[in-house]
């Protein structure tokens, strides 16, 4: 019986230090070719550049994040598969498994363009500060953690 108690204690132990290791061990690494949107959103929490209690906007539904060149006809646009704006830090993703419109017309000519989201010819852009995988952000001004952000967006792009 003493035996029995101690191993219950032991594993009891280990487990708790296992799972206070993994709740202090940071983030976990993505990859930005294959995770998902879900996924990169926990990892920049983790990291600390998304708040944990951000509440995110649509971009792809509310006006003012693309230039609209055309005099008020495109306030906003589907230009991603998802786009949100965390406080500042505006996060895009494309579906590169099964491509969109918004893929093939946005996402594949962002290097092309200079890092801009082109829509329709140019009747709305956007530019990008970065791009890794299927993800691109760019940033509101005054979002304090630029610098941190694009960091570790090109240290995932070199994964």
């Amino acid at each position: 019986m003493k035996n029995t108690a101690k191993r219950t204690l032991c594993a009891l132990l280990a487990l708790m230090l296992t799972l206070s290791l993994a709740a202090c061990g940071g983030a976990k690494t993505v990859d930005p070719q294959t995770c998902t949107y879900d996924e990169m959103v926990a990892y920049l929490t983790a990291k600390g550049y998304i708040a944990k209690d951000a509440a995110p906007v649509d971009m792809l539904t509310t006006a003012g994040y693309v230039t609209d060149n055309t005099g008020g006809d495109m306030p906003f646009v589907p230009f991603a598969d998802k786009a949100q704006d965390y406080d500042g830090l505006w996060l895009m993703w494309w579906d590169s498994a099964a491509p969109s419109e918004a893929y093939a017309s946005c996402f594949q000519n962002i290097a092309m363009n200079g890092g801009v989201i082109v829509y329709m010819g140019g009747a709305a852009v956007l530019p990008t500060a970065a791009c890794s995988g299927n993800f691109a952000v760019a940033f509101a001004e005054g979002y304090a953690q630029k610098d941190a952000v694009l960091a570790d967006f090109s240290a995932l792009a070199g994964k």
